[in-house]
């Protein structure tokens, strides 16, 4: 997929090589020279964040997989953006500085472009060409297709396995992903895994660089990412985990100290941006980043992304599940921030499409988890923050969204549920259904075996492989067959479907 480019190809082709070559005497005073022969381009492209009229292009110029072997200085990179894979009807061509700022990370926003059209694309740096990737901007109204698939994955731990999920989300060939969380695990080098994490848990820039770099080395995931264009949002392993808006996990850790915990979030928010194909106003500010955004796709679907926690409140009882009891009830405690509750219901119900997902971190559903009389809930799921979930669930549903989707990871396993507008009412209404994906790696195989869902009887299936989720949406149905993988120990496993569930439209809940 790579290969090194001549300047005398490079200027007969006429593509992006003549383009940097003829911008040779603006960088001639700044840009840095790369290692001759050296290959810059092993953390790959990837696209992201499609627009009707836009795409944003990814790649990030690295000389080895870990990122160690340092790159200096400002590098020149050049792209381009063609309607054909042999790269002959260029639409869009320009060149991008990579700085040290930013880990030589490049993003381009490409304007200008076709509705629900695929592309491919392309960049160049020292005499090198990369990967070519392929992406697709989104339909607009008026233009949408017949149907739409998407993916969902989450929860992706280097040790626990191998990537194969996102090789069979790649055989599936969906339009986009959406990637829910715990895109990296933050532990240091364990002893049990398939394979160890390089370096010991990351709390400065520079191990969160090595981290992801290490993750972004899995050929399945560079292949996933190639071909297809990524929505992400993170969860708390992207940090710490179960951390909650600057206070960290209650461990022996120096990040107790909020303002140490300030710092270790910025380093990791960055570290996320440059790895992801993010679009600028998702660029880290401070120990910040605006992560809740909204992209639509035509008249069929709305993706409502949201961040579960960078403000919420944090998790009552010392974090410690299950609990139960009136601090899971408390009017000011928050998942995603009293402002974000408020714009997710407006987005959700301002929307005009057909069907209106929100893509989000921990699970919505009630989950009783203690069997018998005895209530135990997740400390730090949406059950924790019930006023929160029913302000969101109230307000979704009395606006009247059009067939409202949940999707959500971080739990391990595959989920299928109702959300109901009152979960201590088992007869209330169902206000939209939730589909939860297990993880990609992290828990190891898992078993065949499946939860007793007696006491929770809105949640309609539960599987304990690893594997993803497949999406199929047309103007009538909304299908989700939640894909497992037979093993994640052994590389290649094939995937099978676990379980299939619909959704009509107008028509709330899922039917098997």
């Amino acid at each position: 997929m790579s290969s090194r480019i001549s300047r005398r190809d490079l200027l007969a082709a006429g593509g992006a090589g003549a383009v940097a070559l003829s911008f040779g005497g603006l960088f001639a005073g700044r840009a840095a020279a790369l290692p001759r022969g050296a290959y810059p381009f092993v953390a790959g492209v990837a696209s992201g964040e499609p627009a009707a009229n836009s795409i944003v292009l990814w790649t990030r110029i690295a000389l080895d997989a870990l990122g160690r072997d340092a790159v200096k200085g400002q590098i020149p990179v050049t792209w381009e953006l063609a309607q054909d894979e042999g790269m002959t009807r260029i639409v869009a061509r320009g060149v991008q500085t990579a700085t040290a700022a930013d880990g030589h990370s490049v993003h381009v926003e490409v304007p200008n472009l076709k509705p629900g059209r695929e592309y491919w694309y392309r960049f160049y740096a020292g005499g090198e060409a990369s990967a070519l990737g392929r992406t697709r901007t989104a339909p607009k109204p008026g233009q949408s297709p017949d149907s739409l698939r998407f993916c969902l994955a989450s929860c992706s731990n280097w040790e626990a396995g191998y990537f194969t999920a996102y090789r069979r989300i790649a055989d599936d060939d969906p339009w986009f992903v959406v990637h829910v969380g715990d895109y990296i695990y933050e532990g240091g080098p364990g002893t049990s895994g398939v394979r160890q994490h390089s370096n010991a848990e990351p709390t400065d820039l520079p191990a969160y660089r090595e981290r992801h770099s290490q993750y972004n080395s899995d050929p399945d995931l560079l292949e996933m990412r190639r071909l297809f264009p990524l929505i992400p949002t993170p969860d708390d392993h992207e940090v710490e985990n179960n951390y909650a808006n600057l206070i960290s996990q209650v461990d022996t850790e120096p990040d107790q100290d909020p303002k140490v915990f300030a710092r270790r979030r910025k380093a990791a928010y960055q570290a996320y941006w440059e790895f992801m194909p993010l679009r600028l106003p998702q660029h880290p500010q401070g120990s910040g980043m605006q992560l809740y955004r909204e992209l639509p796709m035509g008249d069929l679907a709305n993706v409502v992304v949201a961040d579960t926690r960078q403000y919420r409140t944090d998790q009552p009882y010392g974090d410690k599940s299950p609990a139960d009891g009136p601090d899971m009830r408390d009017p000011k405690a928050t998942l995603p921030g009293i402002a974000q509750e408020q714009w997710i219901v407006d987005r959700m119900g301002a929307s005009k499409a057909k069907w209106n997902v929100l893509a989000q971190q921990v699970l919505m559903a009630s989950h009783d988890v203690v069997p018998g009389a005895p209530k135990g809930y997740s400390t730090d799921q949406w059950d924790a923050y019930r006023a929160s979930r029913q302000r969101v669930l109230t307000g979704i549903a009395d606006r009247g969204t059009s067939n409202p989707v949940v999707l959500t990871g971080d739990i391990h396993q595959h989920y299928a549920a109702d959300l109901l507008r009152d979960f201590d009412d088992p007869s209330s209404p169902i206000v939209g259904s939730e589909l939860c994906g297990t993880s990609v790696t992290s828990g190891g195989d898992g078993s065949d075996a499946h939860e007793d869902l007696s006491e929770n009887p809105w949640i309609k299936y539960n599987g304990k492989r690893r594997g993803y989720v497949r999406v199929t949406m047309d103007q009538r149905e909304l299908r989700a067959d939640f894909r497992t993988l037979s093993a994640v120990t052994t590389r290649a496993a094939p995937a099978s479907t676990g379980a299939s569930f619909t959704i009509q439209d107008g028509v709330r809940g899922l039917k098997a």
